[in-house]
């Protein structure tokens, strides 16, 4: 049986339903303002706008850019950190241009401008500094425009966002107020702001007004883009139009919708009313997109993979798998795919000459299932390529058939190019592979009806794009079943294609287990031990000299702690390990490792974060005596007068004792009313538990407490694994019990006890903490309800112990919180068993 995939955030759903919602809905209006447009004569307009127009146009694109790596100049200034143009420009024109483009932009700027300059080792906190400076200076225009137009014209930009005149009235009034009171605080009150530790430095006077002023021309120049692309005679006042243009990019922005499609130019069409015919209008719209949006994005797309291509390392290793993710083939495929899926899509829900008589619904659910397949190329699946190379192929014939020239040339290079880069996609099984058939069988049923449907003439034309089609008052009942099915059969088949290949759930077989078990033996530490706790897999060198233990849940396969075995093998088994992960798309972990192997994770383009720290006690110079020890001493005491006494049981001797053990666990079990954690903690299982020595505490003959010994074959270190309880115990027992393990240990020649991990320990909080650490900081400081991450801390600090650093490895930035959801969810034996505890 698979591992069920985490459901998304309600939060990430909410976005997604909002962002189609408001796609679709711009998608109508623009359909009525635009649906007498000869789109077929689109090229021909495009010519007649004349070289000079578009000159205009390319200058005023290079001085809004220009214009945003002054922000980054200013953020770097007020931040204090000095860089060259050619790095901070770069890092401003690349986070621009694909922001622009694909949608949530502060978003998408922001992850790629961290990612620059990371990689010019500007510290964590400055980065987000940056990052939050440069989306005030954008902000700070926006207002001084957006604003200014509600307050001259509240009925007409009400009209577009669909507001009362008092509401759009207030809101203008509220954004300059808000620029006023900003350029208050930094150039006169001049003090610092925040709450607790946090705290916001005003920036100095002139770099403040340098920040309004630099944004609003900004905008300027990005609404005179559009500007000079409209006819002369059909232009309304470069003012009012830059208002207008403002007013309309915060609402795409607002959108979440990539580059505001739709959303931007419906709202413009409203703000300017009759000022502006449609026809003119829509070409200038398109010259728009492509000067201001598609040349600066492929622009930057080249920028980026170089970027990238030179930050990659070149260690000796046989690695396929472990290098960063750039900008490469798959990203641009995909990013073509998507961008001529929206061109079916919009094509065919448009007039075309009477000579081309291609279904318009055959046209849009091909657009709208290579739309949604463009996903699956950029996560290198073979279904998604055998699938989208079908489409292509099957598209290219079909309209060509029917005498069209531009789609057929567009389908077939795109079709040439997926076949020439069949190599990198290498992730998942071919459709032929697939166990499950219903459901594209399924998918091929509901849209081939759609299509059969339309193209035996029983279908009317309903004069509405294809996403609202189903909902449209002139269509028949038959007619809105017809493209709700079309529709749907085009998401579940895509859906189909884009999921990598299934690992499904399973752990290692007895034979595995006694090649595991002969390498713990001979070179495992106290953690190897955790091999043997029956639910997880092992994957072994090439050598066979080493392995890791490890198990898959959600997209992430978690190994828990460092290699096992022989250290000349490690790094050829994290290569395969690795490999095999990105093979099915997945998120490699490493869980619970220490910093000896940190070089190895991060050349194999892992990022490390401190996960908590483990209390060790080295035995040599260990000793009870001294004032320190005295709360150790008194509840030895104490304990052996309560009548407690501790016994050691070799693991040969353990089986006798499991019925009286495992009562004492049922009763630890029931009083916190929760179930065995497993995977990252040994669970009371009776094989697992007669393999390790054991310690006992009873009490009148009783056992009352007890607990599990690792011991480690490499390092002599001797570790407490599972320990119960009994609820009605006395409650020194479990201190009594470690100090009778320590003194044991001590007795018997080992080197160093540990008392475990005390988990999210010792974060960081300063301004170079990373997201990771604050989050795991709020949870340690918030969050005792759910577990005693104080209290478990201060009762091993009461032993005085030397704090050794644990680490979690795993892709950075959003990638580790969803990798740690899941360790969570794996530990904890599902999401059942997290929310019992």
């Amino acid at each position: 049986m698979s591992l069920p995939t985490p459901a998304p955030s309600v939060r990430r759903v909410l976005t997604l339903v909002l962002g189609v919602g408001l796609l679709v809905a711009a998608a109508a209006l623009l359909h009525r303002t635009f649906r007498h447009h000869p789109w077929h004569q689109l090229g021909d307009d495009l010519l007649a706008l004349g070289p000079v127009t578009v000159a205009a146009a390319v200058a005023a694109t290079a001085c809004s850019y220009l214009a945003m790596t002054g922000y980054d100049a200013m953020a770097l200034r007020h931040v204090g950190h000095r860089l060259p143009y050619r790095r901070y420009g770069f890092a401003s024109f690349v986070a621009t241009a694909f922001g622009n483009n694909l949608g949530a932009s502060a978003v998408v700027g922001a992850a790629l401008r961290a990612r620059a300059y990371a990689t010019w080792k500007v510290p964590g906190a400055t980065i987000a500094r940056i990052i939050g400076f440069n989306l005030l200076t954008l902000a700070l225009g926006a207002a001084v425009l957006a604003g200014g137009g509600m307050l001259h014209d509240p009925a007409g930009v009400g009209r577009a966002l669909r507001l009362p005149p008092p509401v759009t009235l207030a809101l203008g009034a509220a954004l300059l107020a808000a620029v006023v009171a900003y350029l208050g605080w930094a150039v006169v009150t001049r003090r610092p702001i925040g709450w607790r530790q946090r705290r916001l430095v005003p920036p100095a006077p002139r770099l403040a007004v340098a920040q309004v002023v630099l944004s609003t021309v900004e905008w300027l120049t990005m609404a005179a883009v559009l500007f000079v692309l409209l006819p002369a005679d059909a232009r309304p006042g470069f003012l009012a139009f830059a208002v207008a243009f403002a007013v309309a990019t915060i609402a795409g922005l607002v959108s979440n919708v990539p580059g505001g499609l739709g959303v931007f130019e419906s709202t413009l069409v409203v703000l300017l009313g009759a000022t502006t015919s449609p026809a003119d209008l829509a070409v200038a719209l398109v010259a728009y997109r492509l000067v201001y949006y598609v040349v600066p994005l492929l622009l930057a797309a080249v920028l980026l993979a170089v970027h990238e291509v030179r930050q990659l390392p070149l260690p000796p290793l046989r690695r396929p798998a472990l290098r960063r993710p750039t900008l490469d083939a798959p990203f641009g495929l995909a990013l073509v795919v998507a961008a001529a899926g929206v061109f079916m899509l919009v094509v065919g829900d448009l007039p075309c000459p009477a000579e081309l008589d291609l279904s318009g619904v055959t046209t849009s659910l091909a657009g709208l299932a290579a739309l949604l397949a463009a996903r699956g190329l950029r996560r290198r699946l073979k279904g998604a390529w055998a699938a989208t190379l079908a489409l292509l192929t099957g598209v290219t014939v079909v309209s060509a058939g029917h005498g069209d020239v531009a789609l057929p040339v567009v389908t077939a290079c795109l079709a040439g190019l997926l076949v020439a880069t069949r190599s990198v996609f290498y992730r998942g099984a071919f459709l032929c592979r697939r166990q499950t058939l219903l459901v594209p069988v399924v998918a091929v049923v509901l849209v081939a009806g759609a299509v059969w449907w339309q193209e035996s003439s029983r279908f009317t034309p309903v004069d509405a794009p294809l996403l609202t089609a189903p909902f449209a008052g002139g269509a028949s009942a038959a007619d809105r079943v017809a493209m709700a099915a079309g529709i749907l059969g085009v998401f579940l088949g895509v859906r189909w294609i884009s999921r990598a290949t299934t690992v499904r759930h399973g752990v290692a077989d007895p034979e595995e287990l006694d090649r595991a078990g002969d390498i713990v033996a001979r070179n495992g530490r106290c953690l190897s031990q955790l091999a043997f706790t029956g639910d997880k897999r092992f994957w072994f060198s090439p050598g066979g000299e080493a392995f890791l233990m490890y198990q898959v849940s959600g997209r992430s396969w978690i190994v828990m702690g460092d290699p096992v075995g022989n250290p000349a093998d490690f790094r050829d088994l994290v290569a395969d390990f690795l490999a095999e992960v990105d093979r099915h798309d997945g998120r490699p972990v490493f869980y619970n490792v220490r910093a000896d192997h940190a070089d190895l994770y991060r050349e194999s383009g892992l990022s490390l974060a401190k996960l908590g720290e483990e209390a060790v006690l080295p035995l040599a110079d260990f000793s009870f005596a001294g004032k320190a020890k005295t709360n150790l001493r008194n509840c030895r005491n104490k304990s052996q007068k309560l009548g407690m006494s501790v016994e050691f049981v070799a693991p040969q001797d353990v089986e006798p004792l499991l019925p009286e053990l495992r009562v004492v666990s049922e009763a630890w079990l029931g009083h916190r009313n929760g179930k065995e954690k497993r995977f990252s903690l040994g669970a009371f299982d009776e094989e697992y538990v007669a393999r390790f020595p054991l310690v006992v505490v009873r009490q009148e003959g009783r056992v009352i407490a007890f607990a599990t010994l690792w011991i480690g074959a490499d390092d002599g270190e001797v570790q407490v694994d599972l320990m119960r309880r009994l609820p009605d115990g006395p409650r020194t027992v479990m201190t009594y019990l470690f100090v009778e393990c320590i003194a044991w240990a001590q007795e018997n020649g080992f080197t160093a006890f540990s008392l475990g991990m005390a988990p999210l320990a010792g974060l960081r909080t300063d301004e170079s903490a990373s997201m990771w650490d604050r989050i795991g900081h709020l949870l340690w400081t918030h969050g005792e309800q759910f577990y005693n991450f104080k209290g478990l801390r201060e009762f091993k600090q009461g032993f005085l112990p030397q704090w050794r650093t644990c680490y979690v490895a795993a892709p950075g930035g959003p990638d580790l919180p969803n990798a740690m959801v899941d360790v969570v969810t794996l530990v904890g034996g599902g999401l059942r068993g997290v929310l019992r505890g």
